[in-house]
């Protein structure tokens, strides 16, 4: 899913948290299903190699430090998307999950 949402961000992917000047809002391929797939992706790989590496009170701590993390980061991008399209943004917000397809 993290190759498909990079794919779909194309020139608008960045390690940084900003937009570009000619930033559109991304709505097809994965983020049709969630606003952050490469998050989600990430999650899911954490928890997958700590279920089969780690200590089970390694990785509960592991996955509260990257909740923590991950939702500042995801907090400062939403609020950077709601800058730039405003009511658009607004309505993909209220239409597709954060994080979990199908769960609000």
């Amino acid at each position: 899913m993290v190759w498909t949402a990079v794919r779909a961000l194309g020139r608008q992917w960045r390690i940084d948290a900003g937009l570009n000047d000619d930033h559109e809002l991304v709505q097809a391929g994965p983020y049709r299903l969630v606003r952050h797939p490469i998050y989600s992706s990430m999650m899911l790989m954490m928890l997958a190699s700590g279920a089969m590496l780690a200590q089970w009170w390694l990785l509960g701590v592991a996955t509260a430090i990257f909740v923590i993390g991950t939702e500042i980061r995801v907090r400062v991008e939403d609020s950077l998307l709601a800058s730039r399209f405003g009511g658009k943004f607004d309505e993909y917000r209220q239409a597709v999950p954060a994080y979990i397809p199908f769960v609000r």
